[in-house]
């Protein structure tokens, strides 16, 4: 069913012949803006020798270079906005991607970070991006202006490169420790996002007890949030301090070649006024580019941890091909063999569990908090991978690394369930059907089909997870998983769904049920019945369940 697939393709964060285009556009601009500067000098030298003809070209030239400069400019600040903008949601579309393809275990190890990425390192990056053309314009300009400088005198330009030179070197070493500041504060990034997180998961318990609210305030997310906050404050000052350090060579430079360049280099004054001003003139260019840098070197960081994310999320393609998609298959059984699960050394464990499920059977699972039957579940339905064990389809041997066949056969509602607001991954919704679980399950009066979707979700607990329920149905997977669903229904339909709807559901609609549930007035009701004890399942007598069958 290729409609259900999902095709992950590697996606182009940024266009590469835009990037092409929009670089062509900042040479030109940059190139531009190196040629007003020229004539400018050209008009300089001519006035201070000879002046200048009365018959000349050079307004012409002065609205040429202008108007290409600015028509480059304007053209170039529109597509940084489109390159932006099409990097911005093109980084998102691949993280959502990524998530939506993932193991349930890397999603739930990767969190925070997913979070962080989301909000923090996709905004570094657009920021950088707004900015990386300009980056690059004023190295055009930069370079430009140096093959000038050495044209007008090699023994200045030697002395100016050697002082810049230095700077520049001076510059990166120092911006190192600014750098790795910043990876600090991207680090605590995921640690605010895990406190916050925390803040929303419990809303009403802090609603309740205003003091927990406080408290976590108080000393957990101050705490990360003032580190944070003096940490980029002395990165930023550090790349100041550099930033100023850079300007005071470059002043020092100009005013030494204006007082001692004629007199000790011996080069002509006109020679010496036009490389000055050539150097006032790359000193905006070297300083936004000074100023960009600790931009760019955060979007380094950013996209350093977006690609360590992706390695996280990234599983095997194979996983969502249509050859692991079996589900039309006509099922029979489902056969477990010594499954076993761990959530570390000497940590909580699963199993060794071997369990047969069959067509049209009701297996309900009982035990104490802790015993291990949600993490059995997980386990089951292959969100966690297993370290031990072996899957069998109708006899036929499933090897590991086709775990999305084990996958395709259940439809789950969990205790913590979440009720989509439209049939996604259904592709053709059964009207007819819908309707007649609606009434079965009795919410025909409260909710209806509107517009190929439930008409509202907006009920209580229990009737969401009847609709829940409905959603799973119109699945038409063979095996139902049933998370203590019955713990929200009031006495009456509790009854009606144990006596009336599963033995429906079994025999009318082809299903297989395995259940959580407590309600052990009901237990007669199933098939077969098992007991998780510290994370071993043991079948056990239905009329006497305190008695274990060894």
């Amino acid at each position: 069913m290729k409609e259900h697939i999902i095709e992950i393709k590697k996606s182009k964060w940024i266009p590469v012949r835009s990037i092409v285009g929009y670089s062509v556009l900042a040479i030109i601009s940059g190139l531009s803006g190196f040629a007003f500067i020229t004539i400018i000098n050209k008009i300089i030298s001519m006035s201070l020798k000879t002046g200048l003809p009365e018959s000349n070209m050079y307004l012409f030239f002065f609205l040429g270079t202008i108007a290409v400069f600015f028509t480059t400019r304007r053209w170039l600040s529109i597509g940084i906005i489109n390159l932006s903008q099409k990097i911005f949601y093109n980084i998102r579309k691949d993280i959502v991607k990524l998530v939506v393809k993932a193991p349930y275990q890397k999603l739930k190890e990767n969190k925070d970070e997913i979070y962080s990425t989301m909000t923090s390192d996709v905004h570094n990056i657009i920021n950088a991006s707004l900015v990386v053309i300009t980056f690059f314009s004023s190295i055009v300009m930069i370079l430009a202006s140096f093959i000038y400088m050495a044209y007008l005198s090699l023994s200045l330009f030697g002395m100016s490169f050697g002082i810049i030179a230095g700077g520049a070197f001076i510059y990166w070493l120092r911006s190192r420790k600014s750098d790795a500041q910043f990876k600090i504060v991207r680090e605590l990034e995921n640690d605010f996002m895990n406190t916050f997180n925390g803040i929303l998961d419990g809303t009403k318990e802090i609603n309740i007890n205003r003091k927990k609210g406080s408290d976590i305030y108080e000393k957990k997310l101050l705490g990360i949030v003032d580190k944070a906050e003096k940490t980029n404050i002395n990165a930023f000052i550090k790349y100041v301090n550099n930033e100023i350090l850079g300007q005071l060579l470059f002043y020092i430079l100009i005013t030494f070649i204006l007082i001692y360049g004629s007199r000790i280099l011996q080069t002509p004054i006109e020679i010496t006024i036009s490389f000055v001003f050539v150097l006032l003139y790359i000193l905006g260019p070297i300083s936004s580019v000074m100023a960009l840098v600790p931009v760019i070197s955060k979007a380094k960081i950013s996209l350093e941890k977006i690609n360590k994310l992706k390695k996280e999320l990234k599983i095997v393609e194979q996983a969502y091909d249509d050859k692991n998609q079996i589900d039309d298959l006509i099922f029979d059984s489902l056969s477990l063999k010594n499954y076993l699960f761990s959530y570390g050394k000497d940590k909580f464990a699963i199993g060794p569990v071997s369990l047969e499920l069959k067509r049209n059977e009701i297996i309900f699972i009982h035990g104490g908090n802790g015993a291990g039957k949600t993490t059995f579940i997980n386990t089951l339905l292959r969100l966690y991978n297993i370290h031990e064990g072996e899957a069998y389809i109708n006899d036929q041997f499933i090897p590991d690394k086709d775990s999305s066949k084990v996958k395709s056969l259940f439809a789950p509602i969990f205790s913590d369930f979440y009720l989509f607001d439209d049939f996604y991954g259904i592709p053709n919704v059964d009207t007819e059907k819908v309707n007649y679980f609606l009434k079965l399950f009795e919410l025909d009066k409260k909710v209806y089909l509107k517009d190929g979707k439930f008409s509202t979700i907006d009920v209580s607990t229990g009737q969401r997870k009847r609709l829940a329920l409905i959603y799973a149905l119109l699945e038409e997977r063979p095996i139902l998983v049933l998370d203590e669903w019955a713990a929200d229904q009031d006495p009456y339909f509790r009854n009606k769904f144990y006596t009336e709807i599963i033995p429906e559901i079994v025999n009318q609609h082809d299903k297989t049920i395995i259940a959580i549930t407590h309600d052990d007035k009901y237990y007669h009701t199933a098939d077969r019945l098992y007991r998780m004890e510290y994370g071993q399942l043991k079948e056990i007598n239905k009329t006497r369940p305190e008695i274990v069958e060894y």
